[in-house]
């Protein structure tokens, strides 16, 4: 169900529109193999249903979003469903990636490996949104890997293909606002992108959880973030 609002409408369907009108295209270097885009729909699907994926998935919901928060145990969710509310689904995570044009991962960055090695191929061609962030005492071996390189570059290698945005990660789940106060919300959200095509994609979510968004460019850029 889409929200009332005609301003965040607009936008949603701008960025939509300016996805699926470069769909058919992607820069990619003669060594690379060429990724066929996914249909860029407004599903996204949110991997990932803690404190982080909540605040974001019912920001998204409330604002026209077709939200599917997924975990390994789907039928534990629903209650976050009922929070969420705003049709919003609970699903594997195979699943939400198979229905979704835009992925969000909200989960611990010692998990990304895995979720690639076991989903990275169902994901390229679409949007992914990686909110996470690497701390050395909790993900171990991985987070020393992505900090050498930058965490934003580390997961885009693992998550090859994928049209990569960094956003989010200087804010903590609790300083969100709610969909109530999503209106009068006043903060900045840097990015960045390896692929300039998603940035509509990027400034509409960011827009709609309630942000102002930051553009820092390319992906190398995103090294305190």
């Amino acid at each position: 169900m889409m929200r009332s609002n005609p301003v965040r409408a607009a936008r949603l369907l701008l960025g939509l529109g300016a996805l699926l009108l470069c769909a058919s295209s992607l820069s990619v270097s003669a060594a690379e193999e060429p990724v066929e885009r996914a249909p860029i729909s407004s599903t996204i699907a949110m991997i990932g249903a803690g404190n982080m994926g909540q605040a974001l998935g019912n920001l998204w919901a409330a604002a026209g979003y077709h939200v599917i928060f997924a975990t390994r145990h789907p039928e534990e969710l629903d209650a976050v469903v009922e929070r969420a509310g705003h049709g919003a689904e609970a699903a594997s995570v195979a699943e939400a990636i198979e229905q979704a044009g835009i992925i969000a991962l909200a989960v611990p960055y010692g998990a990304e490996p895995g979720i690639a090695k076991a989903h990275g191929a169902a994901m390229r061609g679409k949007v992914l949104v990686d909110v996470n962030n690497a701390f050395e005492r909790r993900d171990g071996e991985v987070a020393k890997k992505a900090e050498a390189v930058g965490e934003a570059v580390y997961s885009a290698r693992l998550f090859e293909g994928t049209r990569f945005v960094r956003a989010f990660n200087l804010k903590g789940a609790s300083s969100f606002p709610t969909p109530q106060d999503v209106e009068s919300a006043d903060y900045e959200v840097p990015y960045t992108v390896n692929d300039e095509s998603v940035r509509h994609i990027a400034e509409a979510l960011i827009h709609d959880a309630g942000g102002t968004p930051v553009y820092e460019g390319g992906l190398e850029n995103a090294r305190e973030y």
